[in-house]
């Protein structure tokens, strides 16, 4: 294999990427999987559950201490179902979220193949932040090897001011963890200023400590953290509000 750097292109999303940006970002959930099943299943209401659950069948229905032990199997495999539907849903959202964008962000390999990237060789990674050009003139410039490896969005945010909401944050697993992501929240900055956007938000959880990283890397800072009810008050899952203000973008 060739030890030329892989090259890297941050640039505006073009229609021809939904696709790829949307199964990224359905990735993106499906990567949280086992981060969210020892979080919910080592809960405090789940570990309840099970011990009434045994008492209840110890003392009435005569089943032996042993056998009230499979009812940790059983609220680890409700856990997982739980997760599943709930990642899928929230999948399925975000995915569609994409389309409705008021402006997207992808990071796009190009000169080798997306899937088994050989860490040892470098990654050069550039901002190509122009107006998305064409479709054919887009399709006919793609070299041989070229994929979208992450993705991100900004919509507009509710609110008195301009401001954008980024979310649908996500990067290929064969590619995080290499400034990637850090990239991907510099080009929402360039876009959002270039929009006369007056700020950017942005809301993570506990789960998505890669996504709060990048964008603390990238200059955001904590807003404001607060839980988010799933179970009434029994069951909250830990928030964290992120922003990042927005100089006015100098003259083009």
């Amino acid at each position: 294999m060739s030890n030329d750097p892989y090259e890297v292109t941050i640039r505006f999303a073009r229609q021809e990427d939904l696709r790829h940006r949307m199964e990224l970002v359905r990735q993106g959930f499906s990567a949280h999987f086992w981060d969210a099943f020892w979080f919910f299943l080592l809960q405090e209401l789940t570990l309840e559950c099970c011990v009434l659950g045994a008492a209840v069948l110890f003392i009435f229905c005569g089943v032996s201490a042993a056998g009230c032990l499979l009812l940790l199997p059983v609220a680890a495999a409700v856990v997982s179902m739980c997760i599943l539907v709930a990642h899928e849903a929230m999948a399925q959202k975000h995915a569609k979220s994409v389309s409705n964008e008021l402006f997207g962000v992808v990071a796009e390999v190009r000169g080798a193949p997306v899937s088994g990237p050989d860490r040892r060789r470098a990654l050069h990674i550039r901002s190509h932040l122009a107006p998305p050009a064409p479709a054919p003139l887009a399709e006919r410039d793609r070299p041989e090897y070229a994929q979208v490896v992450g993705t991100v969005s900004v919509s507009e945010s509710w609110g008195p001011r301009e401001d954008g909401w980024l979310h649908a944050f996500a990067v290929h697993p064969e590619w995080r963890r290499r400034g990637v992501g850090r990239a991907l929240a510099e080009g929402a900055r360039v876009g959002g200023a270039r929009r006369r956007l007056g700020a950017l938000g942005a809301a993570c959880s506990a789960l998505q400590g890669g996504a709060r990283g990048a964008l603390h890397a990238a200059g955001w800072e904590c807003a404001a953290s607060y839980c988010r009810p799933l179970l009434g008050a029994a069951l909250a899952l830990p928030l964290v509000r992120l922003t990042l203000p927005l100089p006015p973008a100098p003259p083009v």
